[in-house]
């Protein structure tokens, strides 16, 4: 039991040197500075209001600057002939119909006739034939119905319900054409934020991905985003690579064009400043030092108070990670 009592306080006073010596040394890490980058609101997707047939305006339904209603109508063509060529399609097929029925009967008929022997086999054959005459005109009538209904449906121009038309370029009773340009509809229910950094950054956004936010100073509000694209490709007169950001939700008036403010902080690495903790710095004098590992001390310029732990030192002598000695505990 003695040797067990000696082991485990030995092992407990090997611990405590060992994080002992940890603590003695500090790090120097770079500094990390914001830098601001502008940027300005957008629809997060758009779309031209195009008519895939042509005819006279009836109705427009949403003017610029508002949804296009829960329908998903923006505006409708005339469509009084496709009726009338529908109505006429139906006509037919319940015409060919009655065929179908009247030959059925008929060709029952003369089936018990012809094993009767009272009636002849052509005239069977015939009946037969105009049977399925009938059968394949209903057939075309209901392909050309089923088309015709659709034509009906494309004298209506949509969009995504609650877009915010951009754009609008008809009147009711204008004529327009297929393939014409009525308007344009964005997606303004999320704003999209384009931006063009540089490699570092980039590599700053990504770090503060989850905790992202955008300052609107123009209306003194902070808004959570988040990236939505980033392209692969760069721009080779910027050298700049273009990421989109997304709003999800926006407490104030939507609309494109409104300047935010994105705060990324990125390691300084070429500046020569540099932050240790406090319980670093060594002063005399009203001047400030720090011992280096290999024992040296280095004269370094107090910058500025970073936080209660740690403050900002700028000196030409130093590396990043080079290791300084804690004086205060």
């Amino acid at each position: 039991m003695t040797v067990l009592r000696f082991f485990g306080v030995a092992f407990l006073c090997v611990f405590y040197s060992m994080s002992l010596v940890a603590q003695e040394w500090v790090t120097a890490e770079p500094a990390v500075r914001g830098i601001k980058i502008t940027g300005f609101t957008r629809a997060q997707a758009k779309m031209p209001l195009i008519s895939e047939v042509s005819g006279k305006v009836v109705t427009v339904y949403a003017d610029v600057g508002e949804p296009i209603p829960q329908s998903g109508l923006f505006a409708c063509l005339d469509d009084v002939f496709v009726k009338i060529d529908i109505q006429s399609a139906q006509n037919a097929i319940s015409r060919h119909y009655g065929d179908i029925k009247y030959f059925k009967k008929e060709v029952e008929r003369h089936k018990k006739l012809v094993r009767k022997q009272t009636s002849a086999v052509t005239v069977l054959d015939n009946l037969e034939r105009k049977l399925n005459e009938a059968r394949h005109l209903a057939a075309i009538e209901s392909l050309r119905k089923k088309r015709l209904q659709e034509l009906k449906k494309r004298h209506c121009i949509k969009a995504p319900p609650g877009w915010l038309v951009t754009k609008r370029d008809i009147e009711p009773g204008q004529w327009v054409n297929e393939g014409q340009v009525l308007g344009e509809a964005g997606n303004y229910q999320q704003l999209s934020i384009p931006l063009t950094l540089s490699l570092p950054e980039l590599q700053a956004l990504k770090a503060e991905a989850a905790s992202l936010k955008l300052f609107f100073p123009d209306i003194g509000v902070t808004v959570p985003a988040k990236i939505d694209h980033i392209s692969p490709a760069f721009d080779e007169k910027t050298r700049k690579i273009r990421v989109d950001l997304r709003i999800e939700k926006f407490p104030s008036t939507i609309q494109g064009g409104m300047r935010c403010e994105l705060t990324l902080n990125i390691a300084d690495q070429k500046s020569q400043v540099f932050t240790v903790p406090k319980q670093a710095i060594e002063e005399r004098f009203e001047e400030y030092w720090l011992q280096r590992k290999d024992g040296k001390r280095i004269r370094v310029k107090l910058l500025s108070s970073l936080n209660n732990e740690r403050v900002q030192i700028r000196s030409t002598e130093i590396r990043v990670g080079d290791q300084f000695k804690r004086l205060k505990k």
